[in-house]
């Protein structure tokens, strides 16, 4: 692969750069959600993955991971991730076009159901609870379906109870397990799941890595003008190898992120799984430190309630554990690995 982004995604990138400023932070009492909703919307950034027929722009995976990366740079309030997901699900599973368009036009507020641990995408008549997750104002859910001994795709009618979360810029729903369900499309094959999966796991990590990058920022700007002994903290040798360390770690979560980026559309759908689940499993485990070492850049200031780093904080810790977090990650590349190797099925 190209490790350096083409023109278009150059030009791509600024201007989810420049939405997403607009939109503002979760923090900014001005920032205004709904009008930020029909920016993303108008902008065609929902429909990026969907065919030019659907209204969408037949893009690929790294073009949504540099959207969802610019929204997580500001902590946007703004859902994306969750509703791109549930695009993709509608997409695999073939849903007509006129939903496909009303969901690109940001017309149709869907989002995705996952199951009450948040490990996995939920699947209608389960047991376990359905969590409607990044749903802001979400209408319908979309979560899979039995259907004729496979998987499908339905919508289930919200808005659902609101629930304690710890991201302070995103919503939680608990959904009725009784609400009105509709079948979209057709049953999804296992690679077009797969394929979903894995898409899934690298916009996380891009809205990680976005969250880590803006919170470092907000740091760097933090030790330009506070002052200690007469000097800017940035002058100070442990602040700037404090720092220093963070910008090397976000840089290795960036690379391995966009390489599961290209790998949704560039590898076959097992190994592009597991390039976003390695992806996934690095960047959670560095997130978090990057943001707490933010914090203690900050001193005593970043350590208050409601200061900034918290809201990138508490941005990279539900994204870690939605889907499963870096244990679980691992988990399943060992096991992937273990399935693999040669003989392993008589040890």
């Amino acid at each position: 692969m190209d490790a350096t982004f083409n023109e278009e995604q150059e030009q791509l990138a600024e201007l989810a750069d420049r939405i997403a400023r607009r939109i503002g932070t979760s923090i900014d009492p001005g920032a205004d959600r709904l009008a930020g909703w029909r920016l993303v919307a108008d902008a065609g950034l929902l429909g990026l993955r969907l065919a030019p027929e659907a209204g969408g722009s037949g893009a690929g995976g790294i073009e949504v991971a540099i959207v969802a990366e610019a929204l997580g740079r500001q902590v946007s309030p703004v859902p994306y991730v969750g509703p791109v997901i549930a695009a993709e699900l509608l997409r695999a599973a073939e849903a007509p076009d006129d939903v496909l368009e009303a969901v690109a036009e940001g017309h149709r507020r869907i989002s995705i159901g996952v199951d009450g641990t948040m490990s996995s995408l939920a699947t209608s008549g389960a047991t376990s609870e359905v969590v409607g997750w990044d749903c802001a104002d979400a209408a319908e859910f979309a979560v899979l379906t039995p259907v004729d001994r496979a998987l499908g795709v339905a919508l289930l009618a919200g808005p659902g109870l609101a629930r304690d979360c710890a991201d302070l810029s995103r919503s939680l729903v608990t959904l009725d397990p009784d609400a009105t369900r509709s079948v979209v499309g057709r049953p999804i094959t296992e690679d077009r799941l797969v394929a979903v999966e894995a898409l899934a796991l690298t916009l996380l990590s891009a809205d990680m890595v976005g969250a880590m990058q803006g919170a470092l920022d907000v740091a760097v700007e933090y030790a330009k003008q506070r002052v200690q002994f007469k000097r800017p903290i940035g002058s100070f040798q442990a602040i700037q190898h404090l720092a220093a360390d963070q910008h090397v770690s976000i840089e290795a979560s960036r690379s391995a992120t966009y390489y599961a980026a290209w790998a949704v559309d560039g590898l076959a759908p097992d190994r592009a799984l597991m390039a976003a689940r390695t992806a996934k499993a690095f960047v959670s485990t560095r997130a978090q430190e990057v943001v707490e070492a933010v914090l203690q850049i900050h001193g005593g200031i970043g350590h208050t309630w409601e200061h900034i780093g918290h809201y990138y904080l508490r941005r990279v810790l539900l994204d870690r554990f939605t889907l499963g977090d870096q244990q679980v990650q691992l988990a399943h590349i060992a096991t992937d690995a273990l399935a693999e190797r040669p003989g392993s099925g008589n040890q």
